[in-house]
């Protein structure tokens, strides 16, 4: 009986962390999306502010 308990725990541990797991993509794919809008966000400030300086400068948001 020893035996069959611990495979029955090993199975049931096993459908808990997939259920975990599935839960947790969902939540990476959740983020990915809102990291996405943010930069499409990001890219029309960024066009936003090169239209409106009167110099022409390119903004660098990022060291070269």
């Amino acid at each position: 009986m020893s035996i069959a308990k611990d495979i029955l725990s090993g199975l049931k541990t096993a459908i808990d962390m997939n259920g975990k797991v599935v839960s947790v993509a969902q939540a990476v794919e959740r983020l990915a999306t809102d990291m996405r809008d943010f930069d499409r966000r990001l890219v029309r400030i960024e066009t936003i502010i090169e239209i409106t300086r009167p110099d022409g400068v390119t903004l660098r948001l990022t060291r070269d």
